[in-house]
């Protein structure tokens, strides 16, 4: 039962803050929304009324930030989603196909799966912007396992897995890994390493297997032991949504503010994390734009397709060359689309690649030291 579930009586607030984050989407299945999309939004399938979604989305959030158990979760909301009408089945008509269909509404182990997922999620969206806020002092993550006759064999077997925090296998299994997944991670340091007689591992392999969603015809490779919808991160979901909430702001920000905001940004450490791991989402603020466009000066970003990139070939600037882009923003280097220019700031000569992105922001596709 998820009752059992083993975490702190009360949620970090990281995880508080990533529930309440999450705006309100209306979905017929779980298969309708992707995977980073549901650390933007909250939802619950087939339920077609915003009111009887906000009512579930309240309890939930009672039982991360009061620490609600089950029962309590559960006693709360059955008689109010009875007397709303969502409860037992009913026949629905399928929104993609037309199709008139009898399904499943409230039931206690809908709202079971309910909380243990939704519990689960939010406490490692938080647990992880901890982990990325000290992995300079503890930069490895230890893969722990409840040991018991309910566990995966798969996940038995990651137990004591031992790997850096940004090593690419914690992309598809961070856990939670499926529906139920009791695992989580405990981040350690070296002195943790030998004091527990651990060291570090290398990446366990499991044969990936075909999944089709048949909701939206998407075919992918989904590792073995984790649940399809569940092989991805939550935690860097989670940070990349933090990011475009915060460049949604930065566009409407006075312009002294916005460039003061972002300076400290790109000197901070979740900037530094970016560049190791930079995740999902449009991309990490590095300058204001120079010419306001209505009412707003679309924000400068740093793509992390870039990151990627330019890592993979041995160019990626250090933060402090990242620190630069304002200054080169300022004299104009940048400012239409598809620009490549050479400048010098101080005596550093550089070429940046710029292109100006549907949203209107500036996107730093190349940053490069001439020389480097």
């Amino acid at each position: 039962m998820a009752d059992e579930i083993e975490l702190e009586p009360l949620a970090p607030q990281e995880a508080i803050d990533a529930f309440r984050r999450k705006g309100h989407a209306i979905t017929f299945s779980w298969q309708d929304m992707e995977r980073d999309e549901h650390s933007r939004d909250f939802t619950v399938a087939k339920v077609a009324s915003l009111d009887i979604l906000a009512d579930i989305r309240a309890a939930m959030d009672a039982a991360i930030a009061e620490g609600t158990t089950l029962r309590e979760f559960e006693r709360q909301l059955t008689p109010l989603l009875q007397e709303k009408g969502w409860w037992g089945r009913d026949v629905m008509t399928d929104p993609l196909t037309g199709e008139a269909r009898e399904v499943q509404l409230g039931s206690p182990r809908r709202l079971q799966i309910i909380y243990d997922t939704n519990l689960r999620m939010s406490y490692a969206a938080g647990r992880w912007e901890r982990i990325e806020g000290v992995a300079a002092a503890r930069p490895w993550l230890r893969y722990v396992a409840i040991l018991d006759d309910r566990t995966r064999d798969q996940h038995r077997d990651w137990h004591n897995t031992v790997l850096r925090w940004d090593d690419p296998w914690w992309d598809q299994h961070a856990p939670p890994n499926g529906w139920n997944c009791r695992c989580t991670v405990q981040q350690l340091g070296d002195r943790d390493l030998e004091r527990m007689g651990l060291s570090p591992s290398s990446p366990p392999s499991s044969p990936p297997r075909t999944w089709v969603n048949n909701r939206t015809g998407e075919v992918r490779q989904v590792p073995g032991g984790v649940d399809p919808g569940f092989d991805y991160n939550v935690g860097r979901a989670n940070m990349a949504h933090m990011l475009d909430v915060a460049t949604g702001k930065l566009d409407l920000t006075d312009d002294d503010l916005a460039r003061a905001t972002i300076q400290a940004m790109v000197a901070g450490r979740s900037f530094s994390s970016f560049l190791r791991s930079p995740g999902t989402g449009a991309g990490h603020p590095v300058a204001t734009g120079a010419v306001r466009v209505g009412g707003t000066r679309p924000t400068v970003v740093l793509p992390a397709e870039t990151v990627r990139r330019q890592a993979a070939d041995g160019t990626l600037p250090q933060a402090a060359d990242w620190m630069r882009v304002q200054a080169m923003i300022d004299a104009g280097q940048a400012s239409a689309q598809g620009n490549v220019r050479h400048i010098t700031l101080e005596g550093e000569p550089y070429v940046m690649e710029v292109e100006r992105g549907e949203d209107g922001r500036i996107k730093v596709t190349s940053l490069r030291r001439v020389g480097s």
